[in-house]
């Protein structure tokens, strides 16, 4: 079997949020199985038509998503590729639920550094179009923060006890948006046709000022090699 390995640029200029998001464009993520490809957020150079990603345009092929949970060591290389500082341990974790008629996703993920948990994230959307529901994170530097997602906006969750959120009060959302949380677990499923092909995606981080399109291309693809050099 040979699996396909895509290679995707990050458009540079859309750097607006916060570290937990800086730190994903610096990372490089090797051999995972969800799904074959490699992911580098670098600037690309060049231009073309974008195929535009939100939640209400239909365009994600959601019927892929599978459940499941995935572990990831993630770590900081230089320049040569050689490791800076303390890796960290990812475990992001997939789930199908209904819920008051709704079909919904139910998205966690839990990111270990050393031997202590620095931030839990659990995230509800819509199962047919990945639009946010709920979103409730506990850092180890922020403390909690809850929101509800409304038509159009976003907004704190009043009954969640020491929400920082409430402090940040209501955000505007003009665009359908995808939680950036589950970006991992987005990739997979646009309909990537090409190399070259590119994309503008309506992903925002709670944690951001206002939402807006992030562009990445297909760089390219190539065989990717699994344990002991299967393909």
């Amino acid at each position: 079997m040979i699996l396909q390995n895509w290679t995707f640029h990050r458009w540079p200029g859309d750097f607006k949020r916060d570290p937990c998001r800086d730190f994903l464009n610096k990372l490089i993520m090797k051999r995972h199985s969800f799904f074959a490809g490699l992911f580098f957020l670098v600037p690309f150079l060049g231009a073309a038509q974008a195929d535009t990603i939100n939640a209400a345009n239909g365009k994600l092929q959601t019927q892929r998503l599978k459940e499941g949970t995935k572990t990831y060591l993630v770590y900081f290389t230089d320049s040569l590729m050689n490791r800076q500082g303390v890796g960290s341990i990812w475990v992001r974790k997939t789930d199908f639920i209904h819920d008051h008629g709704q079909d919904l996703v139910r998205f966690s993920w839990d990111w270990i550094v050393g031997d202590s948990l620095a931030q839990q994230v659990t995230n509800l959307c819509d199962r047919k179009t990945l639009a946010p529901l709920y979103h409730y994170a506990k850092s180890r530097k922020r403390g909690v923060t809850a929101w509800k997602f409304e038509r159009e906006a976003m907004v704190p969750d009043d009954a969640v006890a020491d929400n920082n959120a409430v402090k940040r009060g209501r955000v505007q959302l003009p665009l359908p948006v995808i939680s950036w949380e589950q970006d991992l677990e987005t990739y997979p499923l646009l309909p990537i046709r090409k190399t070259g092909q590119v994309f503008d995606i309506a992903f925002f981080d709670p944690n951001e000022t206002e939402p807006s399109y992030h562009r990445y291309t297909v760089a390219g693809k190539e065989p990717l090699l699994l344990n002991n050099d299967a393909k």
